[in-house]
Order: C-alpha cells, then sequence, then structure tokens
C-alpha cells in the first residue's frame, strides 16, 4: 500500500509513513483517496474542505494545496498520482494502493468464504484486514466532509468485527474470544449482534450465568435509553440460553464425511505457520489452476528464501477439498546441500504407490513408470505438488497427462523450456510488500514495539520471508533484546552473519544464496561476484562491463544465467538489481573469494566508467568545460557515448543516485582527485536539473576530498558551485559567503580566470539583492584578470551580468546593447544555457520600455530554449515572462502560464513561490488594466531580486 486513511492520512513512503502537508493538504488527500479515478470539480473540492464557509481565496488555496501535495508525493517517487484533468482533478490509484480499498476487497472475500463455509479462510482474511486499522479514519481531518465519511469508515470496520466473530465461533474459539467481545460491546453497547455473539461466547465457555447478566444489561440499557424492545435474534437466542438448548452447542462434525484410503492420498506438509499476505498471489493462483482446469501446470519461481514453498502450501491446502482423489507432495530437493535431488524414477514410484499400486507392478523404466503413472490419474481429480525442483529433465516425467490434475512446481530458476514446451504459466515470487512482511513480524513476535522499529526490521531483511522468521526466532530466543535494539545491530554488523548466528545451516539465509550460487557456471559465479561491489542500488550492462573488464556481449549469457536463478532481477529494461541481502551475499563472497588487487582494479573501472562518461556528456549540456586536470586511469573502460542532450541527461536522470554512490566509493578509497573530477563533471547537469539535495551531497564529499589533498583551487571550484547552488534555491546569504571563499582560494592559488569568473557570479548576486552599483564595480575588477577578460565564453557571463546590474540601474539602453552583443556571442558559441538566460533579461527591458509585442517574441524565444535544455527553473521563469508580456491583450492565457510557473516553483520549493502565489490570488481583484499591469511592474521587480 502507498496510502492510508485507517488512522491520521499518511502516505507510505520507503522509510515508513508520512504526514504530508498542512492539515488542510491532508484533508485534500484524503477526501481524494475516498474518491479515486474520478474526476471531482474545484467547486465539489472546495464544498467538501470548508462546507459553504469558503473564503475568498479559496481557489488559490486550493491549487496551492495540489501543488504541495504533488511535490510531497513526488520526494516519495510517486509521480503523477494527482492528475489534472478537464474540469478538476484526479487521483490515480490501483488495488492495493490505499488501505481502505486493501481493506474493502479482503472483506468481501472473507464474506465469499463465509457463504461457502469456509471459516478458517474467511477468519484468516477478516483478521488481515483488520490489522490495516492505525487508529480512528481520518484522524486529525477536520474539514466538514470527515465527520460523515469517518462514520461510514467505522461502520465498515464494526461490520468486519462482527463477521470475524462469527467466524470463530463457527470454529470453537469461544475462549478466545469473549475478551474481545467485552470490550467491542463496551465501545458499542447498542450494537445488538455483538451483544448476541458474546452471550454464545460466554455460553459456550459455560459461564451461563455471566451470558445472562449480558442479556439483562443490553435489555435494560435499550429499554432505559430508547424505550424499545430487543430484537427476535435476542430474544430467541435469550431463551435458548435459558433453557440450557443443545442447539447452541458447537457443532459436531458430520459423521458421512468422506473417508480416504490408501488410494487417496493426502501427502501435503503441515500449513506454514504464521503465514501472511500474499493475497495477490493467492489470487493469481485460483485464476491460473481453477477447477474447470484451464491450466494444468504453474511454475513459482523466485529466489532462495522468497516463499516458495510456503506459498504452495498455503495455496494447496486451501483448495484441498477440491481433489477428492487426494494430494500428491514431494520435495525435489533441487537446492539442497546436504542431499542430492531426487531421482525421477525414485519419486514416481512413491507416487504410484500412493496411488494404491502394488511395488511388484513398478516399471524400471522412468519412461515406464511416467506412462503407468499418467495413466492411473485418468478420471481422477488429484492435486500435484512438487517442490523445489532444480531442473526441467527432472520435472517433466512427473507431469499428470490431463488437465484435472494440475500441478503446481516450485524451483529457484525459472525453467524456460518447461515454459516454452509444456505450457506451464509462470508465477514469479518477489519479496513480500512492505504491510506483509510487518504483518509477518507482528505474527510470531510475542513482544510488542513500536510500528517504526518493525517496519525497519522488515527493511533490514530484504522483506525477506526467510529473513523474517529468522529474525523474528532470534528475538524470540533472546526475549532480553528488544525489536529497536536488534535492528540497531542489524545496522551495525554484517545482516547476514546477524541471521545466521546459532542456525543451522539447512535454514540459513547465507546458504540458502549459497546452493544458488554453487550451481552457476564459472562465468556466472564471477558475475555476481563483482556486482557485490556496485555502490548504487542498480546497474546497467555497461557498469557490468566496467567492473569486470569484459564486453557487454560476453557478459549476455552470464546475467542471463543470473536472471534464471533469480539472483539478478530486470525490473526495467536493461536495469538491473539485487535486494539487499543477495547483496551482501554478494559482497560476502567478493571479499573471500577475489584477491584484493582485482576488486581494487574492478572499483577503479567502475569510477573511471561513470567519470569518463559524465565528462564525454558535458559539451552536450554546457558548452564550457571545468577547468580541471583530468588523470588517465589504466587500462581504458570503453564509457558511453551520447548523440543529443536529451539522451545525457536522460541517462544521468537515470542514473543519479549510482553516481552519487560512486563518488562516495572513490572517497572511501582514497581516491580524492576522481571525487573532485566527477563532482565537477556534474556541474553542468545540477545546474539544468536543478537536483539540490542530491548536488548537496556530492559537494560535501567533494569538500573533503579538496581538504584532504590540501587542492586550494579544487577547493575554490568547490566553493564556487555551493554558492551557485545556494543562489539557484534562494539562500542567498549562503551563496554569497560561498562565493566569497571561492574568490580568495582561487586568488591564493592563483587561478586569475577562476577568481574572475566567481566574481563575476557575485556580482549577479548581488544584483539580485538590489545592489546594482556594486555589482558594476565588481564586473569591473573581475575584467581586470586577463585569462577572463580574454575569453569569449566567460566574457558571455560578464556581459549578461553587467546587463542585469545595469537594468537594476534602469539604465535600459545601455542594458539592452549589452545583452544583444552577448546574444550574438552566445548563438556563435553554441551557449544555450546563457541565451536563454539573456532573452529573460530583453524581455525585462521591453515591458520598461512598454515594448509588448517585442517582449513576448523574446518570452517565447526564452520559453523554446528552457524547454529545450530541460531547466525547469529557467521553463518557470520563462512562462512567468510570457505572462507578463501576456497580460494587456489576454489575460486568461497569461494566468494559465503563471499558475504552471507557481507549480513549477513549488516543486522547487523556490522563494518565487512565495512572490506569485500571491499575486494568482488577488489577480481578480484590480479594477482595470492599467492597474494591472503596474502591480505586474512591482511583482516583477521583487521576483528579480529573488533571482
Amino acid at each position: 500500500m502507498r496510502f492510508g486513511v485507517f488512522g491520521s492520512v499518511e502516505v507510505f513512503g520507503p522509510d515508513g509513513p508520512v504526514s504530508v502537508g498542512q492539515p488542510r493538504h491532508r484533508a485534500l488527500l484524503g477526501w481524494l483517496l475516498l474518491h479515486p479515478n474520478q474526476v471531482a470539480t474545484p467547486e465539489r473540492l472546495i464544498e467538501a474542505l470548508w462546507g459553504g464557509a469558503e473564503p475568498s481565496s479559496a481557489m488559490s488555496q486550493l491549487h496551492v494545496a495540489v501543488s504541495t501535495l504533488r511535490r510531497a508525493l513526488r520526494e516519495l517517487g510517486m509521480v503523477d498520482v494527482i492528475r489534472t484533468r478537464p474540469g478538476g482533478y484526479l487521483v490515480s490509484l490501483s488495488e492495493d494502493d490505499l488501505d481502505a480499498t486493501v481493506f474493502d476487497r479482503y472483506v468481501n472475500d472473507a464474506r465469499a468464504a463465509h457463504r461457502r463455509g469456509d471459516w478458517p479462510m474467511s477468519a484468516e482474511l477478516l483478521r488481515h484486514a483488520l490489522t490495516l486499522w492505525r487508529g480512528d479514519a481520518l484522524a486529525g481531518v477536520t474539514a466538514p466532509y470527515a465527520a460523515t465519511a469517518r462514520r461510514r469508515l467505522h461502520e465498515s470496520r464494526l461490520a468486519a468485527q462482527a463477521l470475524l466473530a462469527e467466524a470463530e465461533l463457527a470454529l470453537g474459539h469461544h475462549d478466545d474470544l469473549v475478551g474481545e467481545l467485552q470490550d467491542l460491546v463496551r465501545q458499542h453497547p447498542e450494537h445488538e449482534q455483538l451483544v448476541c455473539q458474546l452471550m454464545l461466547a460466554q455460553h459456550r465457555c459455560g459461564r451461563r450465568s455471566d451470558a445472562l447478566s449480558t442479556a439483562r444489561s443490553y435489555r435494560r440499557r435499550l429499554a432505559d435509553e430508547q424505550g424499545l424492545d430487543p430484537g427476535a435474534q435476542f430474544t430467541e437466542l435469550e431463551k435458548a440460553i435459558l433453557t440450557a438448548d443443545r442447539s447452541l452447542d458447537l457443532a459436531a462434525p458430520a459423521r458421512d464425511a468422506p473417508q480416504r484410503t490408501a488410494a487417496s492420498p493426502a501427502q501435503l506438509p503441515f500449513d506454514v505457520h504464521d503465514f501472511a499476505g500474499r493475497k495477490r498471489e493467492m489470487d493469481q493462483l485460483d485464476a491460473l489452476l481453477d477447477p474447470t482446469g484451464s491450466c494444468r501446470l504453474v511454475l513459482i519461481s523466485g529466489t532462495a528464501g522468497v516463499g516458495k514453498t510456503a506459498l504452495a502450501l498455503r495455496w494447496a491446502h486451501r483448495v484441498r477439498e477440491q481433489f477428492p482423489d487426494g494430494q500428491l507432495y514431494v520435495n525435489l530437493r533441487g537446492f539442497d546441500a546436504r542431499r542430492p535431488p531426487a531421482q525421477t524414477l525414485t519419486v514416481l514410484h512413491y507416487f504410484l504407490r500412493s496411488l494404491g499400486l502394488e511395488p511388484a507392478a513398478f516399471p524400471a523404466d522412468v519412461d515406464e513408470a511416467a506412462a503407468l503413472f499418467r495413466s492411473r490419474l485418468v478420471g481422477r481429480r488429484v492435486l500435484i505438488v512438487l517442490d523445489n525442483a532444480a531442473n526441467t529433465e527432472q520435472v517433466r516425467p512427473l507431469l499428470p497427462g490431463i488437465a484435472s490434475c494440475p500441478a503446481l512446481l516450485t524451483s529457484r530458476n525459472r525453467l524456460p523450456s518447461l515454459i516454452a514446451h509444456e505450457g506451464a504459466r509462470l508465477l514469479q515470487l518477489t519479496p513480500m510488500r512492505r504491510e506483509e512482511a510487518t504483518l509477518l513480524l507482528r505474527r510470531m513476535l510475542t513482544r510488542g514495539a513500536s510500528d517504526a522499529a518493525v517496519e525497519q526490521l522488515a527493511t533490514r531483511c530484504a522483506y525477506l520471508p526467510l529473513a523474517l522468521r529468522l529474525a523474528a526466532a532470534q528475538l524470540i530466543c533472546h526475549d532480553h533484546l528488544t525489536v529497536a535494539e536488534y535492528v540497531d545491530q542489524l545496522g551495525e554488523r554484517d545482516a547476514l552473519s546477524l541471521l545466521d548466528h546459532g542456525v543451522d545451516d539447512d535454514v540459513a539465509v547465507s546458504s540458502a544464496f549459497g546452493v544458488s550460487y554453487q550451481t552457476l557456471t564459472p562465468q556466472g559465479q564471477h558475475l555476481f561476484r563483482m556486482l557485490g561491489l556496485i555502490p548504487g542500488p542498480d546497474f546497467t550492462p555497461p557498469v557490468a562491463a566496467a567492473l569486470t573488464g569484459r564486453s557487454e556481449a560476453a557478459l549476455r549469457a552470464p546475467l542471463t544465467e543470473l536472471i534464471a536463478a533469480n539472483l539478478v532481477t530486470e525490473y526495467l529494461p536493461r536495469r538491473y538489481l539485487l535486494h539487499d541481502l543477495l547483496r551482501s551475499y554478494a559482497e560476502r563472497i567478493c571479499a573471500t573469494e577475489e584477491s584484493e588487487t582485482d576488486r581494487h582494479a574492478a572499483a577503479l573501472r567502475l569510477v573511471h566508467f561513470y567519470d569518463q562518461t559524465v565528462f564525454d556528456a558535458y559539451p552536450l549540456l554546457m558548452p564550457r568545460r571545468p577547468d580541471t586536470r583530468r588523470e588517465t586511469i589504466q587500462p581504458p573502460v570503453r564509457s558511453l557515448r551520447f548523440t543529443d542532450r536529451g539522451a545525457a541527461l536522460t541517462w544521468i536522470d537515470h542514473e543519479r543516485d549510482n553516481l552519487i554512490a560512486v563518488i562516495q566509493l572513490a572517497a572511501e578509497r582514497g581516491w580524492h582527485h576522481a571525487v573532485l573530477q566527477l563532482t565537477a563533471d556534474l556541474f553542468a547537469y545540477f545546474v539544468i536539473r536543478r537536483r539540490w539535495t542530491e548536488w548537496l551531497a556530492a559537494l560535501r564529499i567533494a569538500r573533503e576530498s579538496a581538504e584532504a589533498t590540501s587542492d586550494i583551487a579544487a577547493a575554490a571550484r568547490v566553493e564556487n558551485a555551493f554558492g551557485v547552488l545556494h543562489k539557484q534555491s534562494g539562500r542567498f546569504d549562503l551563496a554569497e559567503l560561498h562565493y566569497r571563499r571561492a574568490i580568495d582560494l582561487a586568488t591564493t592559488a592563483g587561478e586569475e580566470r577562476a577568481a574572475g569568473a566567481f566574481t563575476v557570479n557575485l556580482a549577479g548576486l548581488r544584483v539580485g539583492q538590489g545592489h546594482g552599483a556594486e555589482a558594476v564595480e565588481m564586473l569591473r575588477l573581475a575584467l581586470t584578470y586577463p585569462a577572463y577578460r580574454d575569453n569569449p565564453q566567460y566574457a558571455i557571463t560578464a556581459q549578461v551580468n553587467l546587463a542585469c546590474a545595469l537594468i537594476a540601474l534602469e539604465r535600459n539602453d545601455e542594458a539592452a546593447s549589452a545583452l544583444d552583443e552577448a546574444l550574438t556571442a552566445a548563438f556563435t558559441l553554441g551557449d544555450l544555457q546563457n541565451a536563454c538566460i539573456i532573452y529573460a533579461n530583453l524581455v525585462e527591458v521591453a515591458l520598461r520600455r512598454g515594448q509588448h509585442q517585442t517582449a513576448r517574441k523574446y518570452a517565447e524565444e526564452q520559453l523554446r530554449l528552457a524547454e529545450e535544455l530541460g531547466d525547469p527553473l529557467r521553463t518557470a521563469v520563462a512562462r512567468d515572462n510570457l505572462a507578463s508580456t501576456l497580460l494587456p491583450d489576454e489575460p486568461d492565457i497569461a494566468r494559465q502560464h503563471w499558475a504552471e510557473a507557481h507549480r513549477i516553483y513549488l516543486e522547487l520549493h523556490h522563494p518565487l513561490s512565495d512572490v506569485l502565489g500571491p499575486w494568482l490570488a488577488t489577480l481578480s481583484s484590480f479594477a482595470d488594466r492599467d492597474e494591472l499591469i503596474s502591480s505586474d511592474d512591482l511583482r516583477r521587480q521583487r521576483a528579480r531580486r529573488q533571482l
């Protein structure tokens, strides 16, 4: 699940539940979640939030709330959840996204099980549904709609509790039920069904007097408070208890239940204790292996410890009554570290004996035995479970020949031949979802623990059922240890070692992984070991090639082998990952089976691959390279080359987290020049994409590397990058501090061109701070450095900042002249970034001169370049400028551009959202056109200071 309303309105991010936005924002999210996949008009949302007492700024507040929610969701990795549609907004949810939707599905399934008398299944589903509740629904939401919605949700919860009590009574769990029912009746004394269930539970526990006392209390309360008599169900039950009617006793099992014979085997092992979750997978098995026999073979495949056997047995137990002629089960031991795989002929003899055939009639040939086995199944409905298959050859003779006897197969391998030639349907089992993993831990643990601690433990176990069960077992055996303390230990030590501590090898997580690893070819084993060196969250074939020093073509077969063995997952086209525990195992065997020299060389190749790729992409993003000394790493690694800037930006977008991890890896290994080099090479990307959090992380690592190497020139570049970052994000005091440090360090290092460039950056900042005259002096100072002044690329930046200063000083003609000259130079050099900035300033000059059509032409070019660059802040500024040019003639279109600009400002957490937001809210209050244009002039002057 991703969202919850059963408690406070929360979003379940990667680190647990998060409350987003302010109370009104959460109220809006709550309403949208309760009305998923349907368009809600702004008027309807305003009515829900304010109930007819909305303020004049309600529409603006609604837009801000939507933008805030979108930004918060995007930060949690949830893109395009709240969508704008003609007429309003729509929240797009799948069936598993919201706790209320999941709850309804479980309850509906439980009612279906209830109707067919499957009390265990009904109870299981209802217990799972009720664990989704975290407190009062919509807790903390005070909007007018909340009371009605909250009451409806709580009524659904109460109905589920009553249905669960009925199932538990049918199962004979009255002893455990009395206390729970007493609490429910205390909370809902008017609920007659709960009162009746409590009376029946008390009666079956031999507490007849308590049952009658409960009845008297209910009668008295009903008469005193409502002047009513109880209903017929209550009256009949009360009378039956008074007369000790034997019909109230738990029904005995039917005497005519079918008796199994030797030819009706029931070989399923015990159902898994504390089974949790996997509702979606159970439904998939229901659909594939339905009673009509639409499919005769299903393969459950997944990595070691993912719960394949548990799922197969849980489903087989659930449907066993549909196979009255028996259930056959065998563990084929395909991945057993202690015993060899089961021999196919031996298994066939075992099955034939189970079906009533005398051993003297067993064929000695596999094919003959397989044919006889298929013959014995004709006319029967038998379920066959083949667990832990090693390969297709082991399995094929064991398959039935008729659809009425389906086979359920589990294997760590995907067995493509079985899928291609036998028509097997593949159910790929992945680690549990977070809520399933935490539910499993809750069921196994006998002690209380905070939700956060349990969720952290589930995360550390990579949501892998085997690891979750071992962790719970460790906690049960060490009752002095809290869940939080155990989680801390997992974080401080090798998680695999801690999970396996004191555990037999045949059930240890690392042993399970080890068996899969040993089945690989030498090429597959080597690739798997090398993947343990990857510091980031995922990898691509070029990264694997860099690690191993081999070509992508040479790695195609071993990579396919790892995927087939479920040791690697392809979660996007050509993007792969190992879950955390498999990654830890790969690291461990890499450390023991690869020499330090080989590990060092592989890590160096990885760093060089990323650095060289980003360096080669730099000219596509920004024409001026950073002034850094490059080192050649041997042996050379084949880097990626991009044909256009869009491809380069997209690649870095996908690799951003990996790049930060590689920078950290280089720092840990003491390769400080590589850290400084790669961070400098990423400057153009971060300037364009405005990914300030990741940029800040990289710069902090780079600053430590500069200090470690006493590289003053590098430290100056890092400080300048800090200044650019803080200026972009609107923190001007910090930007000024870092620019001044950068100038001082560059001067000390004798880097004249850098000192000039950093001085120009500071001058541009001072213009935005309202100090135009001081900025002009700084620019003159920068141009005294010949190394800076004589470089055309740097001169463009100086001219642009000079024009900004002149605009601030209202010397518009001089500013226009400087901008025209700078624009010509920018296009000559292909400097689209500066060209975009120049057009923004030309718009300002034209508007100050009252030349709206000219300004519009410049703004349209500015927007075109900003979108071509892929720079979100420049795009927002361009839309803002274009709206100002359209205001006199097309105010409605202008308002649309402002709304989109405001949305982007909000997403970027930029201070300009505070400038544009109030302006948007008061647009309709201006009396005439001239007043509106004049007010926009003042707003833009204030906005310029923010840039």
